[in-house]
């Protein structure tokens, strides 16, 4: 589960057209707003950036893989 300020790669057809073409940057999620977006803060040319990204057109992958949970056995 991706938490609260995590680093994440963002991965959005918006950047590209914003970006002309780059479509995926680093950045720190920061919130889910009720309107469907998330909000982020996205490290462009040296700088921070506060971004508003639909959620429908937006992938969001965190930098840290999750820690493994054994398997449980399930009698079927």
């Amino acid at each position: 589960m991706i938490e609260r300020e995590a680093t994440v790669k963002i991965s959005s057809d918006l950047l590209g057209n914003l970006l002309g073409g780059t479509k995926t940057v680093s950045g720190r999620l920061v919130r889910v707003t009720r309107e469907g977006f998330y909000e982020l803060t996205i490290t462009l040319q040296g700088g921070s950036y506060t971004a508003l990204l639909p959620i429908a057109a937006t992938a969001i992958v965190a930098t840290r893989p999750e820690q493994e949970v054994p398997s449980i056995d399930v009698e079927r």
